[in-house]
């Protein structure tokens, strides 16, 4: 197999030519200008670009409407039988999680806040935690849940079997 060799007209280098951008106005096909000095000069274009505000500004607008124009916002939204199937099958994974669920729903959280549940046992269903979304998301990052167990676990695999220990997991990680 021969292999067509191309000199880069900005490094002098001499590759192959899979090394070059595709074009079709340029004889060969390929751009006078291998990849790696593109994108060598792309990202020193970029790092001058954004060092001017005007400039940032303007391409958060238009990254912005970008985002409208084409659509993006519903574009990965799942259709409302997709979304059932998914609590369906969340369901039959998790019974225990829908039942903790329903016992604790007459317990009141402040406006805003998330309900925790450190266990799934019967008798801890309505034993939860109050937090804000932000620490309840922090806190699932640093957890796994056995479900053999019903409780979570710490990323280390200890098992966090009491209230207490949810608590100072959420300290250690604010």
């Amino acid at each position: 197999m021969e292999y067509i060799i191309k000199t880069c007209r900005k490094c002098g280098e001499h590759k192959q030519l899979n090394l070059f951008y595709t074009h079709k106005q340029m004889k060969d096909g390929h751009l006078n200008i291998c990849i790696d000095c593109v994108r060598e000069r792309i990202s020193k274009r970029e790092k001058m670009l954004s060092q001017n505000t005007e400039w940032h500004e303007k391409e958060k607008e238009r990254q912005r409407e970008k985002y409208y124009i084409l659509a993006y916002k519903d574009m990965h939204k799942p259709t409302k039988e997709q979304k059932r199937i998914a609590i369906d099958t969340y369901k039959l994974k998790y019974p225990e999680k829908s039942k903790a669920k329903n016992a604790s729903q007459h317990i009141k959280a402040l406006k805003g806040n998330h309900l925790h549940h450190w266990s799934y046992n019967k008798e801890h269903y309505k034993d939860v935690i109050e937090l804000s979304p932000k620490e309840h998301a922090l806190l699932h990052r640093h957890i796994t849940y056995d479900q053999e167990r019903m409780m979570y676990r710490n990323l280390n695999g200890f098992l966090l079997d009491t209230k207490e220990s949810h608590i100072e997991l959420l300290k250690t990680i604010i």
